[in-house]
């Protein structure tokens, strides 16, 4: 059977180095949508938890239930109202126009829009929102942007900083309060020299291993040998026979696919395993074939790999891998 293997010395370290330069673990909210992005969020959450996070952020209220238990603080980031809410979670407030949807007196934090332009209230509409808040009412708890190009040497990132204190200064104005404001994501927490005083900061991929030189890999892809046999020279295997033998090889099949969340290679190039060797032929729906390397080999340890071939970015290879492979701690 496939598996997952997760380093929980390494993931300690990470936590603990986000926690350094953020000033301390009750300045991070860390991030544990999707699954905590593929790694098995229930399985990490009491690591984390050990660790000294009190604060996190996820998807959905599915999310929010499966770790209610763990954590002090849960902020639910895509939720669309429907007047039920519970008052152990807070909400994002994603649009004005569903200010009426929420329950009454549900924690909220405002999401500012400073220039990203997918959710969030503008600057010149905050006043009007906070009016409408107050109407209807809900308990605004804090504030937060995300930064589109935090990862991009350009202007970019200081524009949106500087709209971000701008919505801060006229929040603040408007209440005797003191607010939640969380605008740094993982690449912009080490690109600053230190985390504003007034801001706690959301960690994503950083807490597995990415996004820093300095942090190490959580997550290792591990597959079983299925069969094996000699295919000999001018032999083909696969699908479409995509690859054919120029020689008499070794070869296995092991257990895991494109419907195991792997994206699926087709046969062109070189999509290379952890330690070099190359995936032979088409990929499966279940399987995939290689030299025999034995009875279990690890996939990749570094999704960056995979995400250089197939021209995407880190965050899809992890977090398509399929939540029933199952996931130990080592």
């Amino acid at each position: 059977m496939s598996l997952i293997k997760l380093d929980k010395k390494s993931y300690e370290f990470n936590l603990n180095q986000i926690a350094t330069k953020a000033g301390g673990f009750e300045k991070l909210i860390c991030v544990f949508k999707d699954n905590a992005y593929g790694h098995g969020a229930k399985i990490l959450a009491p690591i984390a938890k050990a660790c000294g996070v009190k604060f996190i952020a996820v998807k959905s209220e599915k999310e929010a239930f499966e770790l209610k238990n763990f954590f002090e603080n849960i902020l639910i980031l895509s939720h669309r109202p429907h007047g039920d809410e519970n008052a152990c979670f807070i909400y994002a407030l994603n649009d004005s126009s569903l200010i009426t949807r929420f329950k009454k007196h549900t924690r909220i934090h405002l999401k500012i829009d400073t220039n990203m332009h997918r959710n969030g209230v503008c600057l010149e509409d905050l006043d009007f929102v906070l009016k409408e808040l107050k109407k209807h009412p809900l308990k605004l708890e804090g504030a937060f942007t995300h930064f589109a190009r935090a990862d991009e040497m350009d202007a970019s990132f200081f524009i949106q900083r500087k709209k971000f204190q701008r919505a801060k200064e006229l929040l603040q104005k408007q209440s005797d309060l003191k607010f939640i404001f969380h605008s740094f994501n993982s690449p912009a927490l080490f690109r600053v020299a230190k985390l504003p005083d007034d801001e706690l900061c959301r960690v994503g991929l950083a807490q597995f291993g990415y996004t820093n030189e300095n942090l190490k890999k959580v997550l290792s892809l591990y597959a079983h040998r299925l069969s094996s046999r000699m295919l000999k020279n001018s032999q083909s295997v696969g699908y479409g026979g995509a690859y054919t033998a120029e020689n008499d090889l070794k070869i296995a099949t092991y257990d895991l696919g494109y419907a195991d969340g792997l994206l699926r290679f087709n046969g062109k190039g070189e999509l290379r395993l952890a330690n070099g060797k190359a995936i032979l032929g088409k990929m499966s729906m279940d399987s995939f074939s290689c030299e025999d390397l034995g009875e279990e080999i690890c996939v990749f340890d570094d999704a960056e790999l995979w995400a250089r071939f197939f021209d995407t970015i880190v965050y899809e290879i992890l977090v398509k891998l399929h939540p029933n492979i199952p996931r130990i701690v080592i």
